[in-house]
């Protein structure tokens, strides 16, 4: 009883606070919460919500690059094909849902050696908004698509439009995967109002890129206009592709 006395109290001086603050504090005040909150899930690297993978050491001549949003029935296969040939393995995070439309290439995608990650079954923008508990079962969805599609199981998740709200970390502890963010944006997925071609995006991705990075990219055609020169970036500098498994030494 004592403690809660001491907490309405609290919560009730601190409301005779906020009534006598002037409007200008009160709205400045809301921004702040606002654009922390914004920070907190659009950039990973804050840590204010989540805690995920994001780059691994320098010093070893490696990179993960990963996809988002596949698989995709126009660009899947030749992404494979480039990746093949230039001998890099990546990593290519799934919507569930696209998984079970497209089960030949979430098989391709596993016997070519590649990782599969979770990037939830319905890519809803509302995701950072869900409880955990709703949450965790869209995570729990997509696994059970992907293992039926490609016989194999995710290990990471990564969540829709990269948005990390605050119960995202806890809803893929629950579902028993490991959280993964990115260390370079490649921009190739931006809006329409912000879009970049492949010309921008490959620029934004040299004067960046880096020994140990995360490379967030898109399973989309955009990929394979970049994905010629990107491989030749790699070549120059001494760097190799792998799995996030064995970029985070979990192999």
């Amino acid at each position: 009883m004592l403690r809660l006395a001491t907490y309405l109290t609290a919560l009730a001086a601190l409301a005779a606070a906020v009534l006598r603050a002037p409007v200008w504090i009160l709205v400045l005040s809301g921004l702040a919460v606002c654009g922390w909150i914004a920070i907190g899930m659009m950039l990973p690297a804050s840590g204010i919500f989540a805690r995920p993978f994001l780059r691994a050491p320098p010093g070893r001549g490696r990179i993960a690059l990963t996809f988002d949003d596949g698989p995709d029935p126009q660009a899947t296969r030749r992404i494979l094909d480039f990746l093949g040939a230039a001998g890099h393995r990546a990593t290519f995070f799934v919507i569930g849902a696209r998984a079970e439309a497209h089960p030949g290439l979430m098989l391709e995608i596993a016997r070519r050696g590649h990782a599969i990650g979770n990037h939830s079954y319905a890519h809803a923008r509302t995701t950072p908004l869900w409880t955990t508990g709703r949450a965790t079962a869209d995570i729990v969805h997509a696994q059970r698509a992907i293992a039926h599609a490609a016989g194999v199981t995710s290990r990471w998740y990564r969540p829709p439009i990269g948005l990390f709200g605050p119960r995202i970390e806890s809803a893929t502890r629950r579902a028993g995967l490991r959280l993964c963010g990115w260390s370079l944006r490649s921009n190739d997925g931006a809006p329409p109002l912000w879009r970049y071609d492949a010309a921008r995006v490959l620029a934004r991705i040299e004067k960046r890129l880096r020994d140990g990075d995360v490379v967030l990219l898109h399973d989309r055609p955009l990929a394979l206009d970049i994905l010629p020169r990107l491989l030749e970036l790699l070549e120059q500098r001494g760097l190799r592709s792998v799995t996030l498994d064995e970029l985070a030494d979990f192999e």
